[in-house]
């Protein structure tokens, strides 16, 4: 039976090597999904023309305002891990941990801790 482990990361970055290690250590490639969440909704920073007027900054055009701006690599990434055993889960787990993953839902994964630990 199929285990899904998620954790969360800031850096888009650090996901994709999670997602490399992952599939190094055997999980299949279609098994692992990074998903980032980026809220498209407003400009890029330094897209702002309010106040970017050249008698405001003292430069002598608008074209700093619409240069291309570099992206942060800061951004909600969630990595799914679909492990096809317990020990493929275990493995996932331990690599994305190691890399600083977190768990959005600390409490069920000790509630599925606790509930292994009876049987």
């Amino acid at each position: 039976m199929q285990q899904a482990i998620i954790r969360t990361f800031k850096h888009v970055t650090v996901a994709e090597a999670a997602r490399v290690e992952l599939l190094a250590a055997g999980i299949a490639a279609d098994d692992v999904a990074i998903d980032v969440r980026v809220d498209e909704s407003g400009p890029v920073q330094g897209n702002f023309t309010v106040g970017d007027a050249p008698s405001v900054t003292g430069k002598t055009a608008y074209s700093h305002t619409y240069a291309p701006v570099a992206q942060e690599d800061v951004r909600d990434c969630q990595v799914t891990v679909n492990a096809a055993d317990a020990a493929l889960a275990e493995r996932a787990a331990a690599i994305l941990d190691r890399l600083g993953g977190h768990d959005p839902d600390p409490a069920a994964a000790a509630a599925i801790a606790a509930r292994e630990t009876r049987h």
